[in-house]
C-alpha cells in the first residue's frame, strides 16, 4: 500500500514561503483527516517510525492549541466590548458613522453584527458650542429649520432652546448638529438673545443633506425678514448605528439627583 508522504518532511529549495507554511492554514479538524488518512494508507511493511509518529502527534497538539488559543482571546475580546458597549446604554455620545459623518445621539441598544458590537443611537437636533470665535452674545436662542415640500408647503425642526450658560467653552458661536436631510434648501432662523419674539434669518443651506451648520452671528447682523408664514412643524429624530470603535466621546447619563 502506497504511504503518503511524511507531513514533517523538509521542504525543497525552491519551495515558497506560502507553500512552507500552507500547514499553518489548516484548521484543526482538517489537520486530523490529513494524519488518519496517512496512517490508514501507510504501508504494513514499512510504518511510520516511532519518532516519526510522536514527532506529528505533537504537531496536531501544537495546532490544536494554537486554535484554542485564538478562539479564547477573541471571545476575551468580544466580552470585552460588549461589556464596554452595554455600559454606554443611556449615555450620549459622539461618533463618526461608516460614512464619515459626525453624529451625537443617545444609546438606546446594542447589537453584535459579525462578532463586532454596533451601537444604535437615537439622534436628534441639538446645540453645542463651537470651537470657532462668534459675535453671539450670552443669553438664550431658539433655532427653526424650515424647508419647502414638494407640494410647496413649508415644514420645519425647532430645536430645543440653546442656552449659553450650559454650553462648555463658549466663544460667541454655536454649533448646530444633526440637522434633518431634506431634498430641498433649508433656511435656519433663530431669535434674539431674549430667545423670545421674531426668528429671523441667520442662515440658507444650499444642499439639503448638509446636517450642521455654525452660526456666528449677532443679532443685529440677522437678515430678512421675520419667519411669518405658516410651518408644518414636525417631531425630527433619527436612528443611527455607528461602531463602537468609532466613538470618540462619551457623555455620561446625569443622575437625577445632580
Amino acid at each position: 500500500m502506497t504511504q503518503l508522504p511524511n507531513i514533517n518532511a523538509g521542504t525543497s529549495a525552491d519551495q515558497t514561503f506560502g507553500s512552507a507554511s500552507a500547514l499553518n492554514d489548516l484548521d484543526l479538524d482538517a489537520f486530523l483527516d490529513l494524519m488518519i488518512a496517512e496512517l490508514q494508507n501507510q504501508d504494513p511493511l514499512n510504518p511510520l517510525e516511532n519518532d516519526e509518529l510522536i514527532a506529528q502527534i505533537s504537531q496536531i497538539r501544537e495546532v490544536g492549541a494554537t486554535e484554542q488559543l485564538t478562539e479564547t482571546l477573541d471571545a476575551v475580546l468580544l466580552g470585552q466590548n460588549i461589556s464596554s458597549a452595554t455600559s454606554l446604554i443611556g449615555a450620549d455620545v459622539v461618533a463618526l458613522t461608516d460614512e464619515g459623518q459626525r453624529v451625537t445621539g443617545n444609546v438606546r441598544v446594542v447589537t453584535i453584527e459579525n462578532g463586532q458590537p454596533k451601537l444604535d443611537l437615537a439622534v436628534e437636533p441639538s446645540a453645542t458650542a463651537a470651537p470657532q470665535a462668534g459675535q453671539l452674545a450670552e443669553g438664550n436662542y431658539t433655532y427653526e429649520v424650515v424647508w419647502e415640500g414638494s407640494t410647496g408647503d413649508l415644514f420645519g425642526v425647532e430645536l430645543p432652546p440653546a442656552s449659553t450658560a450650559s454650553l462648555a467653552n463658549f466663544q460667541g458661536a454655536i454649533r448646530l448638529n444633526n440637522l434633518p436631510e431634506t431634498d430641498t434648501p433649508k433656511q435656519i432662523y433663530r431669535t434674539d438673545r431674549s430667545g423670545q419674539g421674531e426668528r429671523k434669518l441667520v442662515a440658507e443651506l444650499p444642499h439639503g443633506k448638509t446636517t450642521s451648520f455654525v452660526d456666528q452671528l449677532a443679532d443685529g447682523q440677522r437678515t430678512g425678514s421675520p419667519l411669518t408664514a405658516p410651518v408644518q412643524r414636525l417631531a425630527f429624530g433619527n436612528r443611527v448605528t455607528v461602531r463602537l470603535s468609532n466613538i470618540g466621546e462619551v457623555r455620561p447619563p446625569q443622575s437625577s439627583t445632580e
